[in-house]
């Protein structure tokens, strides 16, 4: 009988850990992802009736620094236990006395718990709201004094945890006043897909309106410890601090600060945070002087979770601004397309018949209710960085979609984008006949496409383009960068053939 002596099988059991983590197995990674979170939300549950307790003997103001004490002490002790190890270059350059602002890019959902468990108690943290976090998590946040900030009207429309911009920048700097630091990440969003967003101006408007120095930070190597979403690797990740940045000498009040010291302070910060990144996390765009570039956007499963005017019908239903026996007859000509007996083109025309006699004031009216109030909270967050990175490089974006032209404009007006090309309705007597003038689908995409492009002389080869369908492949293929959402396996492998950017999680 063969025996084993401890030393051995714990030998043995590790060669084969490492061995998984050299073939890089997607299944290792989501469990040590998943182990490390709920091994955080683990200690921290253990140690919360501790806290709980013992916060009863501090008084108030010394309850928070308490909390960030603790929590930075059980990531350090998740961080090794994970193997990730921190390597910090110029940390002379943290701010032993007095607060500071210290400003990282935001590579993963790690960084936060690495910024706290470098610089301590004494940093709080300003976070996207509280309803993005597990509960837990969501309640240690909240003892810790951190500053929850909307970032965004998708924020404002689905979250309720959280102070609007203008408040958050009054707490903060209240909290700087104390003798705090604050730990912001300007970017304002994850780098899904591990290259820099646009930088934010609540940083800058922080740093004015208290006189407080920004440090700015790099954070590196991030993408290789999670290359992707719910996959992590042990590994090191790299940690610069740069010089400390000393705001202009103005003090206005919290709703009115220099506009052009605000553009030049958070430009200023976002070349410093440049400085301290590797290359590749830079978009090739970044420092392009071509204007004529468009940001070609498809609507449905792109940019919105689901089937827009799918949401909208249903929604006007449950307002009774539609026929009952209408959106019936609608929901049984999808499922008649799914089945195959009915062309996806002949579907739509026949469903915005649906809409012959509507003034065309009053359904514009319930559309932008309807946005507003239901399908705004089903937009891909991920993908909203993305196209305000865009917008800000001074790219068009324009949505090409089949969805009918009041909706678009609903997306076209949340993203400030340029243009829309869509489906048209007929009007007579400023009231919709519910005949189609242009359905744009599929080829017709590319024609819109292609005439709008050459109209506003824009360069296609340079351009982008967002998509999630095969029935997209006309339109995809007139432009030089082409990313795809979750695409279908026909359009994934176009995607492969054409060696385009295939995005599968935009959440």
């Amino acid at each position: 009988m063969l025996t084993f002596h401890p030393r051995k099988k714990y030998c043995i059991m590790k060669t084969t850990i490492n061995m998984l983590y050299k073939k890089k197995s997607k299944l290792i990674g989501a469990f040590h992802h998943f182990s490390f979170f709920v091994g955080f939300a683990f200690m921290i549950t253990i140690f919360w009736p501790y806290l709980m307790v013992s916060e009863k003997f501090l008084v108030p103001h010394k309850r928070g620094y308490h909390w960030r004490n603790w929590a930075a002490r059980l990531i350090r002790l998740v961080l090794f236990l994970h193997e990730i190890d921190v390597k910090i270059k110029n940390p002379e350059n943290t701010h032993d006395e007095g607060a500071a602002i210290y400003a990282p890019n935001h590579g993963s959902e790690l960084d936060g718990f690495i910024m706290l468990s470098i610089l301590g108690p004494k940093a709080v943290l300003v976070t996207m709201p509280f309803d993005h976090f597990p509960g837990i998590m969501k309640f240690w946040l909240k003892k810790m004094e951190t500053i929850a900030v909307l970032r965004d009207p998708v924020d404002a429309a689905t979250s309720k945890e959280a102070l609007p911009p203008r408040q958050a920048i009054a707490e903060a700097i209240r909290t700087l006043e104390h003798g705090y630091s604050l730990i912001i990440f300007p970017e304002g969003h994850i780098e899904s897909y591990h290259e820099l967003h646009y930088f934010h101006t609540g940083t800058a408007r922080i740093s004015l309106g208290s006189q407080t120095p920004t440090i700015p930070v790099g954070i590196a190597n991030t993408d290789v410890v999670i290359p992707e979403s719910h996959i992590m690797w042990p590994g090191t990740v790299t940690i610069t601090f740069g010089k400390k940045i000393k705001p202009f000498k103005e003090k206005l009040s919290l709703a009115q600060f220099n506009p052009e010291n605000v553009k030049m302070l958070r430009t200023l910060l976002e070349k410093e945070v440049i400085k301290l990144l590797p290359g590749r996390y830079v978009p090739k765009y970044y420092n392009s002087s071509n204007k004529h570039i468009g940001v070609f956007v498809d609507i449905d499963n792109t940019i919105y979770n689901g089937y827009s005017q799918q949401d909208l019908i249903k929604y006007l239903l449950w307002l009774h601004k539609i026929k009952a026996q209408d959106a019936f007859k609608i929901f049984y000509w999808l499922f008649l397309e799914k089945a195959g007996r009915l062309r996806h083109t002949d579907l739509m025309k026949k469903a915005v018949w649906i809409l012959h006699g509507w003034d065309v004031g009053e359904l514009h009216h319930q559309i932008h209710k309807t946005f507003d109030e239901k399908l705004i909270k089903n937009i891909n967050y991920g993908l909203l960085p993305l196209i305000k990175d865009h917008t800000e490089a001074g790219h068009k974006v324009i949505f090409v979609s089949e969805v009918i032209h009041p909706l678009a404009t609903e997306f076209r007006n949340l993203f400030q984008a340029k243009a829309t090309l869509d489906t048209m309705i007929e009007q007579k007597s400023h009231h919709y006949t519910g005949k189609v003038t242009r359905l744009c689908y599929c080829q017709e995409k590319a024609n819109a496409l292609e005439k709008f492009s050459t109209i506003k002389n824009i360069d296609l080869q340079h351009s982008f383009a967002l998509a999630d369908s095969a029935a997209d492949i006309p339109f995809l293929q007139k432009v030089g960068n082409v990313m795809v959402v979750k695409p279908g396996h026909e359009l994934r492998e176009t995607a492969k053939t054409h060696h385009w950017k295939i995005l599968e999680d935009v959440s």
